[in-house]
């Protein structure tokens, strides 16, 4: 994103047409959401940044069970790398706590080699790495052919929650509304919208350009 501020405003933009076409593609009906509340692999990370985190933690913590939730529902239930798919979205974000960087792709996926790497085979630690390094993806991902529906199931899902429901990416509006009502939103809107200023005060072409970086075609 060197080349212009207005290069590196494409992706919102993009995002923004998302936003406003979603309602009119989305649905009503469909199977009932499982809703995730709980999870070993995933409480045994996430545990270890609670410090870290501090008053965001029921915020991110809720935001990976939702994003669970609609992984595993775009997936039909198949839970074959559920425990991948958990470790991921403990650290699809982390990087923004443990870095203070909102281009927190590359430490995001730092960290979690370095705490996975003794209980997830290099597959799984692939599968980790790509969902990970492209779960802000705008179009559908289709890099890695043996596993792409996994990361494009978890691309989705995220998509779905950063955007409060209003991508609902193919999960009815009624479990999404169910998986906010079982998993408290608890302020993590607010936490994404107040990160750039909490790092960079009011240099909007530097919160712009960072955030674009992590936006991937």
């Amino acid at each position: 994103c060197s080349s212009s501020l207005l290069f590196c405003l494409l992706p919102l933009v993009v995002l923004m047409a998302g936003i406003l076409i979603g309602p009119l593609t989305a649905t009503s009906d469909g199977a009932d959401i499982e809703i995730i509340t709980s999870s070993p692999v995933v409480e045994k990370h996430l545990q270890m940044f609670k410090e870290k985190i501090g008053e965001d933690y029921d915020g991110y913590r809720g935001h990976i069970y939702r994003v669970l939730s609609y992984s595993l529902y775009l997936l039909d239930g198949d839970k074959t790398y559920r425990d991948a798919i958990e470790a991921a979205l403990v650290y699809h974000d982390i990087g923004l706590w443990t870095d203070d960087a909102l281009a927190y792709l590359e430490p995001s996926t730092a960290r979690a080699m370095e705490y996975c790497k003794d209980d997830f085979s290099e597959d799984q630690l692939k599968i980790i790495e790509d969902i990970i390094m492209w779960h802000h993806k705008i179009t559908p991902y289709t890099e890695n052919v043996e596993y792409a529906k996994v990361v494009e199931a978890t691309r989705k899902a995220d998509w779905i929650d950063a955007t409060w429901g209003v991508m609902s990416k193919g999960v009815p509006r009624n479990n999404i509304a169910k998986a906010l009502e079982v998993i408290p939103e608890a302020g993590f809107h607010d936490t994404l919208a107040n990160f750039g200023p909490k790092l960079h005060g009011m240099n909007v072409p530097k919160i712009v350009t960072e955030l674009s970086s992590i936006m991937r075609w």
